[in-house]
């Protein structure tokens, strides 16, 4: 009776040793208070997530399945040529929509450790209504639009030429 006892102690133990690295955690879905958003605004935005999440899984498995299998080809140059295209084609969207996902799996986890709509690089508040909008968003608009622009400042033709 004390070996049961025993082992199901070290088994308890064994599932409460954490990850030490967040990429590591797995998604729970349990979202942390946010002073920013009410609770109701965040649990929408995570069913949002969630089912985009779902949508682009979907995508990527029908990518997957339909573009990438291997299918009878035609001996054919022009075919083959046809096929490499479209081959390269759905690689470049698998990725696309890839990256998607990993975005998605990360606003979660913000949502998860309360900095869900906080500007990663400002950490201003991110506008409810661009949140709406891309759920997944990491940073406000302003600074999404510096991004874009790489951070260049130009200055007016009439001050760079003599």
């Amino acid at each position: 009776m004390t070996e049961k006892k025993s082992q199901t102690k070290k088994g308890a133990s064994n599932k409460k040793s954490p990850a030490t690295h967040t990429d590591v955690m797995p998604l729970t879905g349990k979202i942390k208070k946010n002073k920013h958003f009410s609770m109701k605004f965040l649990r929408e935005q995570l069913e949002n997530l969630l089912i985009l999440r779902e949508r682009i899984s979907g995508e990527i498995l029908s990518i997957s399945l339909n573009s990438l299998s291997s299918t009878e080809r035609d001996p054919s140059v022009s075919d083959q040529g046809t096929d490499t295209f479209d081959r390269e084609f759905a690689l470049n969207q698998l990725g696309s929509e890839q990256e998607v996902l990993n975005e998605i799996d990360s606003a979660i986890r913000r949502l998860e450790n309360g900095t869900y709509g906080i500007c990663e690089i400002s950490g201003e508040v991110i506008n409810q209504e661009r949140l709406q909008a891309l759920p997944y968003a990491r940073y406000t608009i302003k600074t999404q639009s510096e991004l874009e622009k790489g951070q260049t400042k130009y200055r007016a033709f009439g001050s760079t030429f003599h």
